[in-house]
């Protein structure tokens, strides 16, 4: 039987306590620690209770640590004690946060002889565990590849997006960004139609008839910003923007929110004030990318 890393999770909220379950089921020595003990109570006899976040690191090859925010963490962590004890064992930090506090950790901990590793799960703590549920890692790779099999416990779509330490957290940001969005859209979809008393069933049913349209989008979008050549023959901004101006008025004359469609119309009419009006809607990067442009 191949050998089992003992693990500590720190922080016991909804996600912590969803790590904590995923390594106990799947039979690893596991002690956990939060600052409420309410909280920990349900894991005894299951796993080790820990007094102190400097003994949940003590005890473990891997501290796991799940908090609220950065501020939290550096609260628990940046201790002498903590510091002494996770020497020359690994943290892994999936509290979430910036690229600049991934680096913050880093550095702090590099200057302890502590391991560290900054991550992020796109996933509700329901989902920790599957195979599908997607968690990424940055850091040096010898320092995740280390523990790889113990961290794929979490997440079986678990992998290593750079050695760069704020890679992960960048990556968070910029694909929760797109999440918040999409649903936001979508929301503000459902608030048109229930405008028009339209079926708001009939509404989420076809929304999926979008998803391969976004995809395709996507697609060529990853083309044209390689090469920064934004001409094609599907959609130009005009015709994109013409299309945007009609959502604004909707919205407007049935009484529903309209600063998210003014919100995005007023990236496309940045973009065509940059002269990319016969582009396709690629081109619209170049507005977001740089607000001093606008």
């Amino acid at each position: 039987m191949s050998h089992k890393e003992t693990v500590s999770i720190v922080g016991l909220g909804q996600m912590g306590a969803a790590l904590a379950r995923a390594y106990i089921h799947a039979g690893h020595r596991v002690t956990v620690w939060n600052r409420s003990h309410s909280k920990a109570e349900p894991f005894q006899g299951q796993a080790n209770v820990a007094a102190t976040p400097a003994q949940a690191c003590s005890e473990s090859d891997l501290t796991i640590i799940s908090l609220s925010n950065y501020e939290a963490s550096d609260q628990v962590f940046r201790t002498p004690l903590v510091a002494e004890a996770a020497k020359g064992r690994t943290l892994v930090q999936l509290t979430s946060g910036t690229p600049g506090d991934a680096r913050s950790g880093a550095a702090w901990a590099s200057g302890l002889g502590i391991r560290y590793l900054d991550g992020c799960i796109l996933a509700y703590p329901s989902y920790i565990g599957g195979e599908q549920t997607p968690v990424f890692y940055s850091g040096p790779r010898d320092h995740y590849e280390r523990h790889e099999s113990t961290l794929r416990v979490i997440g079986g779509a678990t992998s290593h997006v750079g050695e760069a330490i704020g890679a992960a957290a960048a990556l968070d940001c910029a694909l929760l960004g797109s999440y918040y969005g999409a649903t936001l859209a979508f929301l503000h979809g459902a608030a048109i139609c229930a405008s028009e008393n339209f079926s708001l069933d009939a509404f989420f049913e076809r929304f999926q008839s979008i998803v391969p349209l976004t995809s395709i989008t996507a697609d060529m979008c990853k083309k044209m910003l390689a090469t920064g050549d934004f001409k094609g023959t599907d959609c130009t901004l005009d015709i994109h923007t013409n299309a945007l101006q009609h959502i604004v008025r909707l919205s407007q004359e049935n009484n529903v929110d309209r600063r998210l469609p003014e919100l995005v119309l007023s990236y496309f009419n940045r973009a065509l004030q940059l002269g990319h009006g016969a582009d396709e809607i690629a081109a619209v990067f170049n507005a977001i990318q740089d607000s001093s442009r606008g």
